[in-house]
């Protein structure tokens, strides 16, 4: 039996409700943004042979907690590493990617990276990137390659820009994004209606921090009464399963805030779990916006989607893979989802799809990563598994007045009425994250700091009692002297 260990949340078979899937971790079981679980789960699917066990990484190896301890397991448990993963290739992420090339420097089995890229301003010269982001690409990188044949990369611009950085076109293989490859080739898409009517259910995907998104929205939510907005971030979930708000709302027509029409109104759906995402997007007449993944939902169902494009891992993927894309900014900020339908050329998709996955399956077997597209390595089972499994399905707001929406609001109250130190013991929902340490395996020295917090804790609760006390009997006192 091979053992991989995979860079993701959580095994895409486990079923968690909304209010796991946010609590167990501060970023959310999917990594801080749901699009994450469209490449990892095609990944699971793909290496999910009979003869492997696949096992989640709970993303515990990018995070500055008992890395020595994680490095050891990873070594003495597990055949392989392997790594599906996104735009990290980005400023915000190095830290990030500095942790990973430290720890992968010290493995002693294969890792192998699926689908990264960069993520820089549209049309960005290299030369112009800052040393500090030069060296820990390069760091990372090179401890990859030497522990693979090769890393997988999501469009052209990252390969050059891994080239401008000493990277041969032996070592780098474009590959797209394996969240394109989870089912195998991809169908035609295909307009499912002539014309976007009045009542057509589209879906909206929006970048908070892309200029004029807001105008965007608001446009084509007031257009077509039957459109959703699909927000990808965990603090979107957090917003939406308890109301909780951004710290400073600097532009209240953004839908990031319990006061916005479409919060309100519940015309908000997050997904937690990449299956009911893909059956939603099937319902939808027509997707578009500014998310990558946004849209690759909804190809992934066969409904027809424009990428408005604002950066170079939008542009990179979205030419890759064939899907429609306009450059945002060549727009008018509050461009009609009719127009878009109406000028896509869906026509160039399909014949993407078949050379797209066939590079894929060729990178898998450079790696040595067998996959359930070879013959005799199918898993039924697995995707038995999957259709079989009673996902929670996607979140509404706290607005929601249908009975669905009253359902989620009620297991949302039941959940709170637990409190806090029921979360962390409760059997009803117990979840242990594979991979992370159990939750009893702190240090000493953690426990006794955390013994020691407590303890002050309780100290002022029973000096604040005392003070209460006291004042009740002198006043208790004075009274009796007074009838006395």
């Amino acid at each position: 039996m091979t053992r991989i260990l995979v860079r993701a949340g959580k095994h895409p078979a486990t079923v968690l409700s909304h209010e796991q899937s946010l609590a167990t971790s501060r970023l959310g079981v999917f990594g801080s943004n749901s699009g994450n679980m469209l490449f990892y789960s095609a990944v699971f699917r793909a290496l999910s042979v009979p003869d492997a066990e696949l096992v989640a990484n709970s993303y515990v190896h990018e995070r500055p907690v008992h890395l020595g301890r994680y490095i050891a397991r990873t070594n003495e448990e597990f055949d392989r590493f392997v790594l599906p993963m996104a735009n990290s290739y980005r400023d915000t992420f190095l830290p990030h990617l500095e942790r990973l090339a430290k720890v992968i420097e010290k493995l002693t089995i294969p890792v192998t990276v699926v689908g990264i890229g960069a993520q820089l301003p549209y049309g960005t010269e290299f030369d112009s990137l800052p040393d500090e982001y030069k060296r820990i690409v390069t760091r990372f990188t090179r401890a990859v390659l030497d522990r693979s044949a090769s890393i997988g990369v999501r469009g052209e611009y990252t390969a050059r820009m891994l080239k401008y950085l000493g990277f041969g076109d032996e070592h780098v293989r474009v590959i797209g994004c394996p969240s394109m490859f989870g089912n195998g080739p991809l169908g035609p898409l295909v307009r499912k209606v002539g014309h976007l009517r009045y009542d057509s259910p589209l879906a909206i995907s929006y970048t908070p921090k892309v200029k004029g998104v807001d105008r965007l929205v608001e446009a084509n939510t007031d257009r077509y009464p039957n459109s959703v907005i699909v927000p990808q971030q965990h603090h979107r979930l957090a917003l939406m399963l308890w109301g909780e708000n951004p710290a400073k709302v600097g532009n209240k027509r953004m839908p990031i805030h319990t006061e916005h029409p479409l919060y309100e109104n519940d015309r908000m759906r997050f997904f937690v779990d990449a299956s009911t995402w893909v059956e939603f997007m099937a319902e939808q007449h027509f997707a578009f916006g500014t998310r990558i993944h946004g849209n690759v939902a909804a190809v992934l169902a066969g409904t027809p989607a424009v990428v408005l494009a604002h950066d170079s891992r939008t542009v990179e993927l979205a030419e890759y893979h064939g899907i429609p894309y306009r450059l945002y900014a060549d727009l008018p900020p509050d461009v009609d989802a009719q127009r878009l339908y109406e000028e896509a050329d869906f026509d160039a998709f399909l014949p993407r799809q078949v050379p797209t996955f066939e590079t894929y399956l060729r990178f898998l077997e450079h790696n040595d990563l067998e996959h359930v597209f070879q013959p005799g390595k199918e898993n039924p089972a697995y995707d038995k598994a999957i259709a079989s499994a009673n996902f929670p399905g996607p979140v509404h707001t706290l607005m929601a007045s249908d009975a669905v929406g009253r359902r989620q609001v009620m297991s949302r109250l039941r959940w709170l009425r637990q409190g806090h130190d029921g979360d962390l013991a409760r059997p009803a929902y117990d979840f242990e994250p594979p991979f992370r340490e159990p939750r009893g395996s702190k240090s000493l020295e953690e426990r006794v700091t955390q013994l020691e917090k407590e303890l002050k804790v309780q100290q002022t609760f029973l000096a604040s009692w005392r003070g209460r006390v006291s004042r009740v009997l002198r006043m208790n006192g004075t009274s009796t002297g007074a009838r006395r």
